[in-house]
């Protein structure tokens, strides 16, 4: 088996593309590849509405998950979101989707060493930051009308 090493000169979206394989297990993917796979279970409806081209929602995710877990202006981060989404008439089940894609994306990553007190916390974190996006996306969309 053999290791899949992106070198220094290649780009970033070409970085977030790269697969290796680890002796005995399978090829790890993207953690945006899995949460797309998870969200889609969630809400198929929305499949349509996102580009085919998952470089830009592997930029969006990570921007997000990024500012939400450094905890920087969450309040701003929220608005940002509501105002960008407006246009794909979002519902509370989407949200929902959102948050149970990212914790069990989460969870398979994190495998044998995801304790169930640790998912928890994952849980009650997206739930949190999740209720924060949909509060936001809710006053835009009553403001957009």
């Amino acid at each position: 088996d053999t290791f899949r090493v992106s070198d220094e000169s290649q780009n970033t979206e070409a970085k977030a593309e790269a697969k290796f394989k680890v002796p005995g297990q399978d090829v790890i993917r993207p953690f945006h590849e899995d949460f797309m796979e998870q969200f889609f279970k969630y809400c198929p409806d929305l499949k349509s509405k996102f580009p085919s081209n998952y470089t830009l929602v592997s930029k969006m995710i990570q921007s997000f998950v990024s500012n939400a877990i450094s905890g920087s202006d969450l309040h701003h981060l929220y608005r940002k979101f509501g105002k960008s989404h407006i246009k794909h008439n979002l519902t509370v089940d989407h949200f929902q989707g959102f948050s149970g894609a990212l914790v069990d994306t989460i969870q398979s990553r994190l495998g044998k060493f995801g304790t169930i007190e640790l998912v928890k916390i994952w849980r009650l974190t997206t739930d949190a930051i999740v209720k924060g996006m949909e509060k936001e996306y809710f006053k835009a969309k009553k403001r957009g009308k």
